[in-house]
């Protein structure tokens, strides 16, 4: 689904391919000087756990997540986990179980905030058939007491595994909230389900992000996405597709298939969530249709104001018959191309479903930063790739870089 709201996507997010099970939620704008400050992925968990520590901490704080309370209820992993708002390129994994009667017990999520501000938290939630339905969150500012004053949601009705939801629980207006190293999030859990004797309800992802308080700030402006194409709205056969989203105005930046012969690019339906940003749905892909052997997918991309310059998209083939061999180059002044300093020249795309990120890293490449006339080629080669059917396919090309 198209987004109109750039600035909720800019932090920098990398998903795995979950197809089919993902709900859209509303944006919340994340500022883009925001950081990952916890993050908990569970792929590591096993069994019956107490407190689960997070996979990823910024801080030296004690963060945890446990399950407090009184009767029968408690925290388990479960797998396969969920791609939804998963970093790094994650796989799906395990993911967190809270096991019913849940009505007598709360998850709590220590987070301590000390040194950042303008806090979000996201998790990727479903449920159980026989799960509770109901989840209910508040927060606390002094270890003890909560409320949901100023949480602009504060109730959500989970669906069922395996359609999945990410909810966001912004407190970047809660002031109380910055800084704070007794901030702490509580769910709790309704609904005629939740005093069952089975069911439960599923967590995976959860991250919280921040803005770093000075002296605490990373070296660098965090990086953000300037260019997307997530193709949900494409439809029939094109020339060219400009970007879904651009943060450099008047760029010019597109997609184009150059050359000669019956090749073309067209659309596909349904594509991958893999690198897509903010929740997007798998929804549509580009397809580069063969013979593609006398083409080359041309993506222009004005860096303009931007450094270390990382360039990322999902790519899969049709078949057996899809070129099985992809190669990468770029250009600095728009007409030659290179592969010089290019840790990834070459790659070799599976058959679809089975989608890969490939990751181009220009970061060494000092003359890639800051420059209108970038752009990056990929050509295609084996014997398939002189085919007259068959064709590579790619979704969510993000372009990402510091802000000079």
């Amino acid at each position: 689904m198209k987004k109109s709201l750039l600035v909720s996507w800019l932090v920098v997010l990398c998903f795995s391919c979950t197809t089919d099970r993902e709900i859209q939620q509303p944006i919340v704008a994340i500022d883009p000087n925001s950081v990952l400050v916890y993050y908990w992925n569970f792929n590591g968990l096993s069994g019956t756990v107490t407190e689960v520590t997070p996979d990823y901490s910024a801080s030296a704080a004690n963060a945890q997540i446990t399950y407090p309370g009184s009767g029968n209820g408690y925290m388990d992993a479960f797998d396969p986990g969920y791609a939804n708002n998963a970093r790094n390129n994650d796989i799906e994994g395990s993911g967190l179980r809270a096991r019913n009667p849940s009505n007598t017990r709360s998850l709590i999520m220590d987070l301590p905030t000390s040194g950042y501000r303008k806090v979000v938290l996201q998790f990727a939630t479903a449920r159980s058939g026989s799960g509770a339905t109901s989840q209910i969150y508040n927060y606390t500012l002094d270890g003890t007491t909560y409320t949901n004053v100023g949480l602009s949601v504060n109730t959500f009705n989970p669906a069922e595994d395996p359609t999945i939801n990410i909810v966001t629980l912004d407190f970047s207006s809660v002031t109380g909230a910055d800084d704070n190293p007794d901030f702490k999030v509580k769910i709790d859990f309704d609904g005629a389900t939740a005093a069952g004797t089975s069911g439960n309800n599923r967590f995976d992802n959860v991250t919280l992000e921040a803005i770093p308080l000075a002296g605490n700030a990373p070296i660098d402006t965090p990086a953000v996405v300037f260019h997307y194409w997530n193709f949900n709205a494409l439809a029939g056969t094109l020339t060219t597709v400009g970007p879904d989203a651009s943060l450099i105005d008047g760029s010019g930046a597109n997609i184009a298939y150059p050359g000669t012969g019956a090749g073309y690019i067209d659309s596909f339906s349904p594509a991958t969530i893999l690198n897509a940003q903010n929740g997007d749905s798998d929804g549509m892909g580009l397809r580069v249709r063969n013979p593609s052997n006398t083409r080359s997918l041309v993506i222009s991309a004005s860096t303009s104001g931007y450094k270390n310059i990382v360039v990322k998209f999902a790519t899969a083939k049709s078949s057996a018959s899809g070129a099985s061999v992809q190669n990468y180059s770029y250009s600095l002044n728009g007409i030659n191309y290179l592969t010089t300093q290019l840790a990834t020249v070459t790659f070799n795309p599976n058959i679809d479903p089975a989608y890969d990120i490939v990751t181009l890293d220009f970061g060494p490449i000092a003359a890639a930063n800051n420059n209108p006339n970038f752009k990056v080629r990929i050509e295609f080669g084996g014997t398939e790739a002189a085919g007259t059917s068959g064709n590579n396919r790619f979704d969510n090309f993000t372009f990402q870089g510091n802000p000079l």
